[in-house]
């Protein structure tokens, strides 16, 4: 019997990129922060970011909305806010499909 890990955690990621790229893990570990930093500072300003063969992250305003709350037994508005929202590629979802291999075609960019 095989042991599958359901997810991967920071530290595993850090290590498969570092073993990949040949970089020490403290530089591996410093560009995916920047990575995430800049990621998040686009999508905190509106803006949208598109990474090839994962998919593009954007953000989604809801509008102000009336809800009701059973335990007062009134209406309230919740306020607008932003969300996150994740499509993925192409790519990304036919290498998900397949549980074993596939998906060759979007490794171009590695």
């Amino acid at each position: 019997m095989v042991f599958v890990n359901p997810s991967m955690n920071y530290r595993d990621l850090i290590d498969q990129l570092s073993s990949k790229t040949g970089r020490s893990k403290k530089e591996t570990k410093e560009l995916l922060g920047v990575a995430v930093e800049k990621l998040t500072e686009q999508l905190s300003e509106g803006r949208g970011v598109s990474i090839p063969d994962l998919g593009t992250f954007t953000t989604k305003t809801t509008e102000k909305k009336k809800v009701y709350n059973p335990h007062y037994e009134d209406y309230i508005m919740v306020p607008p806010k932003r969300t996150v929202e994740f499509s993925p590629s192409a790519c990304l979802k036919e290498s998900v499909k397949f549980s074993e291999g596939g998906g060759d075609e979007c490794k171009k960019y590695v």
